[in-house]
């Protein structure tokens, strides 16, 4: 074991969960100690520059910038920092873009406390740690790729975002597709929103032309 406990950062916008992970860590990780919060993609990445954390504890949905949008940055600001991710989004394009991005450990919200000890100490040991069921993901990709001809605007959308890009094209607002795909008004913007992000659209009017373009077919 280090002399000196391993520098941690958690970057989550929710507050609650920020403090359920430092108290996990404070209670079963005398080998760590958490030295930053963040509430925000863009916070996140300012701490890392400042600290130097030996691991970031990173959200994929964040105000500014993303978990995704941190991922991609973070070498260039803090090259020695490696990331754990534990989100509630756990769709097979998140887990695969993340784990390109450079991610060393992928865990969804709902994991035992003793899995995330466990996914923590083996990321600041060097390795790599799925969760079960995100693992499960990795290998049906690696059988399974996308179809060769599939656009690969395509390839990156989860179904349920594809299902919301086809309720885009039929001109459906936000509390009807909440309301056809049975989630909360909140969910159904997010996943507009998550689409705009992955699409590069800047409107719901791009949206639109991107999914006749694509031939989706609307739900």
């Amino acid at each position: 074991m280090s002399a000196h406990p391993a520098k941690l950062v958690l970057a989550d916008d929710h507050t609650l969960v920020r403090e359920g992970i430092r108290g996990l860590i404070e209670a079963r990780m005398p080998e760590a100690q958490v030295v930053g919060e963040a509430a925000s993609g863009r916070e996140a990445l300012q701490l890392c520059t400042r600290l130097q954390p030996d691991l970031l504890v990173l959200d994929v949905s964040m105000p500014d910038l993303n978990g995704m949008d941190v991922l991609a940055e973070l070498h260039s600001v803090s090259p020695l920092t490696r990331t754990a991710i534990v989100s509630q989004y756990t769709d097979r394009a998140y887990v695969i873009r993340a784990l390109r991005l450079g991610a060393k450990a992928y865990l969804p919200k709902v994991a035992a406390a003793r899995d995330l000890v466990a996914a923590l100490r083996a990321v600041l040991a060097g390795r790599t740690w799925l969760d079960p069921s995100v693992a499960d993901l990795v290998v049906d990709a690696a059988l399974h790729p996308a179809e060769p001809n599939e656009p690969h605007e395509l390839a990156q959308l989860t179904a349920r975002e594809r299902e919301v890009l086809g309720l885009v094209a039929q001109g459906r607002t936000g509390p009807e597709m909440a309301k056809i795909l049975g989630i909360s008004l909140h969910t159904a913007n997010r996943h507009r929103a998550n689409l705009m992000e992955k699409l590069g659209a800047h409107s719901k009017t791009d949206l639109v032309k991107l999914a006749v373009r694509l031939g989706v077919v609307a739900v």
